[in-house]
């Protein structure tokens, strides 16, 4: 390694290329996709025209039923506007050019990368370093480098030691010396599956990263759904995309801040901190709920939720700052890059879990909210609104023909 004494920095600052990713994609995106976006077609046709099969609405357009959609308030932008009726299937969201575009730019980007990176040479130490391990720095001894080696090889030392002869003579050159130059046992990627060091910190990932990519893949809809009814001035669709910005950048800097940090207190000392903080900030949004509809309480539950919010994707980014390093001072740097490829799986899995749990959870509450204003709304109301009876709600919730918003617009004021 070019820089063998801060693993945690470098680690860091490499890290960090995802955050500053998404800090920079959104931008970029959204400019191709208003570039390459095309209107969807309105349609000059009344309500009382569509006609209801299956949960989905259609009109008769040229002697044909096609599928239409009714814009609801949360659909409005300069070109939709609420209560109007589009062909389905028109119009360009620009989405996949948007894609491409990105795909072919970061191909490019990738290629240049790759054919510049180089490698140390050969024998390559630095001056100033001074090997210090890990289970040294977190004052326990022989720690988890040495347990990792002894499940796989009796009688090997995963950490390095210095022979008393040497710290005898007070030549800190050579201690220095003997110290880079010692034996250390390298544990293969096959070996460290047969470690319980692995399998904790298999569940590690997954449990940080299910967190972390449940809140950055409902940043916006988390934000909207817990105060935007509560807090409508403060809560705008602007301030939500700083909410989705400020993720990126706790994201970001939780991987350079929390390299740093495990090069001072030790990466095990780390983790343990990630493993405090992360439920002490999951347990604060559920406090706050109960005080978001309390005009008295202000803009405070707000507060309290973003900053719970950036302490979570704070430790979900230094986690990949960490980790790596952590594997290559328990297993040896040589295999290390494989052993945390098998920890990435716990990270695939994590990918779908998390996002998946939190899609889940929002749409039970969302057909609870639908479920009830229902029971508000005058039935004959209902089916010349949407061209079919109440019966047949949740069909329609389910097609998307029924939102919370199109209903709040059915309820009398007197019961809303």
């Amino acid at each position: 390694a070019w820089f063998p004494d801060k693993r945690g920095l470098v680690q860091g600052l490499g890290m960090t290329s995802f955050g500053l990713g998404s800090l920079a994609a959104p931008v970029a995106a959204q400019k191709l996709i208003e570039s390459y976006y095309k209107a969807p077609e309105r349609l000059s046709i009344e309500m009382a025209d569509l006609i209801t099969k299956e949960g989905r609405r259609f009109a008769e357009v040229a002697g044909e039923l096609k599928e239409v959609v009714v814009a609801t308030r949360a659909d409005t932008t300069h070109d939709i506007i609420e209560g109007g009726i589009y062909l389905v299937g028109s119009g360009d969201s620009g989405v996949a050019m948007t894609f491409a575009t990105l795909g072919i730019c970061y191909g490019g980007l990738l290629s240049l990368a790759a054919a510049t990176v180089r490698l140390p040479p050969a024998n390559f130490t630095h001056k100033d370093f001074a090997l210090v391990t890990e289970p040294e720095k977190n004052g326990s001894g022989v720690g988890e480098a040495e347990g990792a080696e002894e499940e796989v090889a009796k009688g090997h030392h995963a950490a390095t030691t210095v022979s008393p002869t040497m710290q005898a003579a007070g030549s800190e050159e050579k201690v220095r010396e003997e110290k880079l130059t010692a034996e250390v046992v390298q544990v293969s990627a096959q070996e460290a599956l047969y470690t319980r060091q692995f399998w904790l910190l298999l569940g590690i990932m997954a449990g940080n990263a299910t967190a972390g990519l449940g809140i950055i893949s409902s940043g916006k809809l988390l934000m909207t759904d817990c105060f935007a009814v509560t807090l409508p001035e403060i809560v705008t669709p602007t301030a939500c995309a700083l909410f989705v910005s400020a993720l990126a950048g706790a994201n970001t800097l939780g991987r350079l801040k929390w390299g740093i940090i495990g090069d001072k207190i030790g990466r095990r000392n780390t983790l343990l901190a990630f493993a405090m903080a992360s439920p002490a900030c999951f347990v604060i949004p559920p406090l706050i709920s109960a005080g978001a509809s309390m005009p008295e309480m202000g803009a405070a539950p707000l507060a309290g939720f973003v900053a719970s919010m950036l302490g979570i994707i704070s430790c979900y980014g230094g986690l990949f700052a960490v980790l790596p390093a952590y594997v290559a001072d328990i297993y040896g740097a040589q295999n290390a890059g494989a052993i945390m490829g098998r920890l990435l799986c716990g990270y695939s899995a994590a990918a779908i879990a998390g996002p998946g749990m939190l899609a889940a959870l929002r749409s039970r509450g969302d057909w609870t909210a639908v479920s009830d204003l229902a029971t508000k709304v005058d039935p004959h109301t209902f089916e010349k609104t949407f061209g079919a009876p109440i019966e047949n709600l949740q069909e329609l919730w389910e097609k998307k023909t029924v939102s919370i918003q199109n209903l709040l617009s059915l309820v009398p004021p007197e019961m809303g």
